[in-house]
């Protein structure tokens, strides 16, 4: 399930320009069940050796400005913001509570609930079309000689899309309990690569590299509805991975 939320209010919304943890604590916040929001803070579902919280959101999305000097961004209301998760439950929680409340606080800034937006599911087909509405991230940890690195990979790495692959099997299992029949998933960019589309992002003090942009994937539809709710990619519930079909 995916739900939009936009936000109205009198004065303009002013964040560190690294604001992902703080909406990912907006959303935990907006919870009920503390026990669940313990558990998806804390823990998640285990798969294996990984854990998956199996939700992601987008950036804030609305006018806006990047204010240098003080590496903050200021965003002018109404803006909107996308929360989309396999779990019914989750998605539902979050939108009772958002209604029950006279106010909301980002960074402990107030504005109002303007509208909420349930969304119908798209038509997932086996070729599409998609553009990220938060950066698409994959990499490998790598050890050398004692000492560890990550590797953040791109698009057009060879590797990006069968790592993509193998991150959205382990979340198809995880929700349905099986292994998908005939899986397949192919990302195709639709132009040489930009450096104008990558981010280089900080989460809390990790340094993390995605990519924005519109690309054609080819993806059997069971493990594209898997991706287009959980997020593509890693670091989905620290608002990573998150598209939209166009």
């Amino acid at each position: 399930m995916r739900v939009t939320l936009e936000f109205t209010g009198d004065k303009n919304l002013y964040l560190p320009l690294q604001y992902n943890h703080i909406v990912q604590g907006f959303i935990y916040n907006q919870m009920t069940d503390s026990d669940f929001s313990e558990f998806l803070h804390d823990e998640g579902f285990k798969y294996e050796k990984r854990r998956f919280k199996l939700f992601t959101f987008s950036r804030l999305e609305g006018e806006f400005r990047i204010i240098k000097r003080e590496n903050k961004i200021m965003i002018k209301p109404p803006f909107q913001l996308t929360i989309s998760s396999p779990i019914d439950e989750f998605i539902f929680d979050i939108s009772k509570n958002m209604f029950r409340k006279d106010f909301c606080s980002f960074n402990n800034q107030r504005f109002q609930l303007n509208s909420l937006n349930i969304a119908n599911p798209p038509i997932f087909k086996d070729k599409t079309r998609i553009k990220f509405l938060s950066p698409v991230v994959m990499y490998t940890t790598i050890e050398e000689k004692g000492l560890k690195y990550t590797y953040y990979y791109s698009p057009w790495d060879e590797k990006f899309s069968a790592l993509l692959l193998n991150n959205l099997l382990k979340k198809y299992e995880l929700i349905y309990g099986e292994k998908p029949k005939n899986p397949y998933f192919k990302l195709h960019p639709l132009w040489d690569e930009d450096n104008r589309y990558r981010k280089i992002m900080k989460y809390k003090n990790s340094v993390v590299k995605g990519w924005m942009g519109i690309y054609d994937v080819e993806c059997s539809p069971d493990l594209l509805e898997t991706a287009y709710y959980t997020g593509l990619g890693s670091k989905n519930p620290q608002g990573f991975g998150c598209f939209e079909i166009i």
